[in-house]
Protein backbone atom coordinates (compact mmCIF):
# COMPACT_ATOMS: atom_id res chain seq x y z
CA UNK A 1 0.00 0.00 0.00
CA UNK A 2 1.33 3.23 -1.01
CA UNK A 3 1.37 6.45 1.54
CA UNK A 4 -1.51 8.00 0.42
CA UNK A 5 -3.52 4.66 0.69
CA UNK A 6 -2.52 3.85 4.31
CA UNK A 7 -3.35 7.65 5.09
CA UNK A 8 -7.05 7.10 3.73
CA UNK A 9 -7.77 3.78 4.95
CA UNK A 10 -11.05 3.84 6.46
CA UNK A 11 -9.83 1.25 9.28
CA UNK A 12 -6.92 3.10 10.58
CA UNK A 13 -9.30 6.96 10.36
CA UNK A 14 -11.33 4.65 12.36
CA UNK A 15 -9.01 3.75 15.10
CA UNK A 16 -7.51 7.03 15.39
CA UNK A 17 -10.91 8.43 15.83
CA UNK A 18 -12.17 5.61 18.81
CA UNK A 19 -8.64 6.14 20.78
CA UNK A 20 -8.69 9.96 20.71
CA UNK A 21 -11.06 10.43 23.95
CA UNK A 22 -9.10 7.66 25.42
CA UNK A 23 -5.86 9.69 24.90
CA UNK A 24 -6.88 12.88 25.97
CA UNK A 25 -8.48 11.44 29.37
CA UNK A 26 -5.59 9.49 30.36
CA UNK A 27 -3.56 12.62 29.29
CA UNK A 28 -5.41 14.36 31.81
CA UNK A 29 -5.53 12.51 34.46
CA UNK A 30 -2.06 11.77 34.26
CA UNK A 31 -0.99 15.80 34.04
CA UNK A 32 -3.61 17.07 36.65
CA UNK A 33 -3.30 16.90 40.52
CA UNK A 34 -7.00 18.00 40.97
CA UNK A 35 -9.48 15.20 40.72
CA UNK A 36 -10.73 14.00 37.44
CA UNK A 37 -13.92 12.36 36.57
CA UNK A 38 -14.39 11.56 32.70
CA UNK A 39 -17.32 10.36 31.22
CA UNK A 40 -17.48 6.79 30.73
CA UNK A 41 -19.35 6.67 26.94
CA UNK A 42 -20.65 9.48 24.61
CA UNK A 43 -24.28 10.28 25.63
CA UNK A 44 -26.29 12.09 28.19
CA UNK A 45 -25.04 12.71 31.39
CA UNK A 46 -28.04 12.44 33.67
CA UNK A 47 -28.70 12.92 37.57
CA UNK A 48 -29.87 9.17 39.18
CA UNK A 49 -33.59 9.99 39.46
CA UNK A 50 -34.39 7.65 42.40
CA UNK A 51 -37.52 5.40 42.30
CA UNK A 52 -37.80 4.68 38.65
CA UNK A 53 -33.78 3.75 38.69
CA UNK A 54 -32.71 0.99 40.55
CA UNK A 55 -29.59 2.34 42.25
CA UNK A 56 -30.38 2.83 45.66
CA UNK A 57 -27.27 5.34 45.73
CA UNK A 58 -28.20 8.74 44.81
CA UNK A 59 -24.41 9.88 44.91
CA UNK A 60 -23.07 9.63 41.30
CA UNK A 61 -24.75 10.39 37.83
CA UNK A 62 -26.08 8.13 35.06
CA UNK A 63 -25.04 8.40 31.50
CA UNK A 64 -27.32 6.89 28.59
CA UNK A 65 -24.93 5.63 26.26
CA UNK A 66 -24.92 6.95 22.54
CA UNK A 67 -21.74 5.21 21.53
CA UNK A 68 -20.45 1.78 21.85
CA UNK A 69 -17.12 2.17 24.39
CA UNK A 70 -17.54 2.08 28.06
CA UNK A 71 -13.93 3.63 29.60
CA UNK A 72 -13.26 3.88 33.28
CA UNK A 73 -14.19 7.15 35.02
CA UNK A 74 -11.06 7.57 37.27
CA UNK A 75 -7.73 6.46 38.06
CA UNK A 76 -7.30 3.52 40.47
CA UNK A 77 -7.05 0.07 41.35
CA UNK A 78 -9.55 -2.38 41.00
CA UNK A 79 -11.28 -3.62 43.80
CA UNK A 80 -13.80 -5.68 42.30
CA UNK A 81 -14.99 -6.51 39.15
CA UNK A 82 -17.72 -8.60 37.47
CA UNK A 83 -19.50 -8.38 33.96
CA UNK A 84 -21.81 -5.83 35.55
CA UNK A 85 -20.28 -3.63 38.07
CA UNK A 86 -16.96 -2.50 38.22
CA UNK A 87 -15.29 -0.70 41.61
CA UNK A 88 -11.91 1.33 41.65
CA UNK A 89 -10.80 2.33 44.74
CA UNK A 90 -9.29 6.14 43.40
CA UNK A 91 -7.07 8.63 44.99
CA UNK A 92 -9.07 11.48 45.00
CA UNK A 93 -12.63 10.20 45.17
CA UNK A 94 -12.43 6.90 47.97
CA UNK A 95 -14.40 3.96 45.73
CA UNK A 96 -15.87 4.70 42.48
CA UNK A 97 -18.38 2.52 40.98
CA UNK A 98 -19.63 1.63 37.47
CA UNK A 99 -22.47 -0.14 37.37
CA UNK A 100 -23.64 -1.43 33.85
CA UNK A 101 -27.54 -1.92 33.74
CA UNK A 102 -29.02 -3.62 31.01
CA UNK A 103 -31.33 -6.41 29.64
CA UNK A 104 -28.70 -8.51 27.34
CA UNK A 105 -25.75 -8.55 28.75
CA UNK A 106 -24.32 -10.82 25.30
CA UNK A 107 -23.82 -6.92 23.59
CA UNK A 108 -23.02 -4.88 26.65
CA UNK A 109 -20.75 -5.77 29.41
CA UNK A 110 -17.81 -4.99 31.30
CA UNK A 111 -14.82 -6.86 31.69
CA UNK A 112 -13.85 -8.78 34.29
CA UNK A 113 -10.10 -7.20 36.23
CA UNK A 114 -7.79 -8.73 38.66
CA UNK A 115 -7.87 -7.32 42.22
CA UNK A 116 -5.48 -4.66 42.06
CA UNK A 117 -5.53 -4.15 38.66
CA UNK A 118 -4.84 -0.48 37.75
CA UNK A 119 -6.76 1.84 35.63
CA UNK A 120 -6.72 5.15 34.39
CA UNK A 121 -8.98 7.48 33.67
CA UNK A 122 -9.67 6.42 30.07
CA UNK A 123 -9.37 3.30 29.57
CA UNK A 124 -11.40 1.21 28.11
CA UNK A 125 -13.64 -1.44 30.47
CA UNK A 126 -16.63 -2.45 28.64
CA UNK A 127 -18.72 -2.17 25.41
CA UNK A 128 -22.54 -1.50 24.93
CA UNK A 129 -24.60 -0.97 22.07
CA UNK A 130 -26.05 2.73 21.66
CA UNK A 131 -29.19 1.72 20.43
CA UNK A 132 -30.53 -0.55 23.15
CA UNK A 133 -32.83 2.13 25.03
CA UNK A 134 -32.54 -0.13 28.03
CA UNK A 135 -28.37 0.37 28.79
CA UNK A 136 -27.95 3.22 31.87
CA UNK A 137 -24.71 3.74 32.93
CA UNK A 138 -24.13 4.26 36.65
CA UNK A 139 -21.00 6.44 38.35
CA UNK A 140 -21.61 5.60 41.80
CA UNK A 141 -19.68 7.46 44.62
CA UNK A 142 -19.23 7.31 48.53
CA UNK A 143 -21.73 8.96 50.83
CA UNK A 144 -19.19 11.27 51.44
CA UNK A 145 -18.89 12.41 47.76
CA UNK A 146 -21.43 14.81 46.28
CA UNK A 147 -20.81 14.82 42.36
CA UNK A 148 -20.05 18.12 41.05
CA UNK A 149 -21.10 17.89 37.48
CA UNK A 150 -22.68 20.02 34.63
CA UNK A 151 -25.59 17.59 33.25
CA UNK A 152 -26.59 17.33 29.33
CA UNK A 153 -24.61 15.57 26.18
CA UNK A 154 -20.63 14.57 26.62
CA UNK A 155 -18.32 12.72 24.70
CA UNK A 156 -16.38 9.46 26.15
CA UNK A 157 -13.11 11.19 27.94
CA UNK A 158 -14.33 14.67 28.66
CA UNK A 159 -13.31 15.46 32.11
CA UNK A 160 -17.10 16.55 33.46
CA UNK A 161 -16.15 16.94 37.40
CA UNK A 162 -16.22 20.72 38.24
CA UNK A 163 -13.54 21.35 40.26
CA UNK A 164 -13.73 24.37 42.81
CA UNK A 165 -11.51 27.21 42.75
CA UNK A 166 -11.51 30.01 45.05
CA UNK A 167 -12.18 33.19 43.37
CA UNK A 168 -12.66 36.68 44.53
CA UNK A 169 -15.14 38.60 42.52
CA UNK A 170 -14.87 41.64 44.09
CA UNK A 171 -11.86 41.98 41.73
Amino acid sequence: MSWWQNLFNQNNRHQRVRTTGQMNATHIARKSELPVVVAPVTGQLQQIAGDKDQINSHNGFMMVPNGNTIMSPVSGIVVSSDAQTVTIQSVHHEQVTVKLQTNDTTISHLATYGTGQQLHAGDLIGTTHATNPEVHIYVLFEETIVPRVNYGAVYAGQNVWQNQESTDVSQ
